[in-house]
């Protein structure tokens, strides 16, 4: 229990500003993470952590001591999975005596705390008068325990934190920061693509609109790349490609912000042409304790089509290989392979192949690597 007691105090503790003016400044303020990575903490040196948050305590007419400086920092969880609803997780109360302005950081804040106190600007030592911590039900912290520690992070849940101040004949000031706070921690869901969608969808607008849904970290960026089966062996090759978005290609991805769709039609990126292939995907930063966490959703294909055009992948992966004109004596009205449609299943030595595969081997053929010895069609 003490340890979840100070690990919980490390973590949150960041609304320790406080007061008389007692003028409290966030030097940083507590940040609204998306994920708190529990291993981004040193709960016996807190000088390893990162720095998460700090706070400058002073009065505003310079007048110390000031004695009895009250702080109460209290957080309440709301955690489904746990059947936590606006559950007090903690209630810490700190009394001391302020002798100069004081700077107070997570990383001060470790098991050691109550017997080592912090220094102030002045280099005193400032030890705590006075250390309370109330805590959860003992069944309910054995629950929230086994949770962070599977986890490894804090559950998905809405966490508030409230901090008070005061001392006998002073007024709580804080500065450019809310003492009362809510953060909502979501586990990053996949990303996924809803349009243009899975496979080779044929797109008859040449400024569509990107689609996908995700829930968390609502921090979205997207790629768009001309996907030319002669030369890319696979979609992700493609990727690595000059981008039709952004233009001019600066190697990365797109910020789009919290919006989960991108209409073409709005941005400045290469104009998209009928025939042609493209390869896009989408990924979200969240924000953690530590370095920030990026997620891919999976790359997605489409084509260009004129409209009321409908051909398969496979004929569209034929036509970049053949060129629009052999292709249409082939394919075309009256001829050969005029009706052939989907090709339901492609099979090389036996094995079956996907469109992707056949689309590499369609290169290969074109350059030579290989040659066809017998063609059956049914």
């Amino acid at each position: 229990m003490k340890k979840l007691l100070y690990l919980t105090l490390t973590l949150f503790m960041a609304g320790i500003s406080h007061g008389q003016n007692i003028v409290v400044t966030a030097q940083p303020d507590l940040a609204d993470w998306d994920i708190i990575y529990l291993t981004d903490f040193d709960f016996e040196n807190g000088q390893n952590n990162p720095l998460i948050f700090g706070y400058r305590i002073s009065v505003d007419d310079d007048s110390y001591p000031v004695e009895n400086v009250h702080l109460t920092l209290s957080m309440i969880a709301t955690i489904p999975s746990l059947g936590l609803n606006n559950e007090l997780l903690f209630n810490a109360e700190v009394t001391m005596t302020l002798l100069a302005p004081i700077y107070i950081t997570n990383r001060d804040l470790d098991r050691n705390v109550e017997s080592r106190g912090v220094f102030d600007e002045a280099n005193n030592q400032i030890n705590f008068d006075h250390f309370t911590l109330d805590m959860i039900d003992q069944e309910e912290a054995d629950n929230l325990i086994n949770t962070i520690m599977t986890l490894g992070s804090m559950p998905s849940g809405n966490y508030s934190f409230s901090l008070v101040v005061d001392a006998p004949g002073y007024a709580f000031m804080p500065i450019g920061f809310e003492p009362n706070k809510q953060i909502s921690i979501v586990a990053p869901a996949n990303i996924d693509l809803i349009f243009p969608s899975l496979g080779y969808e044929f797109v008859s607008d040449t400024y569509p609109v990107f689609e996908w849904s995700s829930t968390g970290c609502e921090d979205y960026y997207i790629r768009i790349c001309e996907y030319n089966p002669i030369q890319h062996s696979s979609p992700e090759d493609a990727m690595q490609s000059e981008a039709s978005y952004p233009y001019p290609d600066n190697g990365s991805f797109v910020s789009v912000g919290s919006n989960n769709q991108l209409d073409y039609s709005t941005v400045n990126g290469r104009p998209l042409e009928v025939g042609k292939a493209y390869a896009w995907q989408v990924k979200k930063v969240c924000a953690t304790t530590g370095n920030d966490q990026e997620f891919y959703s999976e790359i997605y294909g489409f084509t260009i089509s004129e409209a009321g055009q409908t051909i398969s992948p496979c004929q569209q992966q034929l036509r970049n290989v053949l060129g629009d004109s052999q292709y249409n004596v082939l394919f075309g009205t009256n001829g050969p392979l005029e009706g052939y449609g989907e090709c339901a299943e492609f099979s090389l030595d036996g094995e079956n192949m996907n469109s992707t595969d056949f689309g590499a081997l369609l290169v290969q053929l074109m350059s030579g690597a290989y040659e066809i010895e017998s063609i059956t069609t049914q």
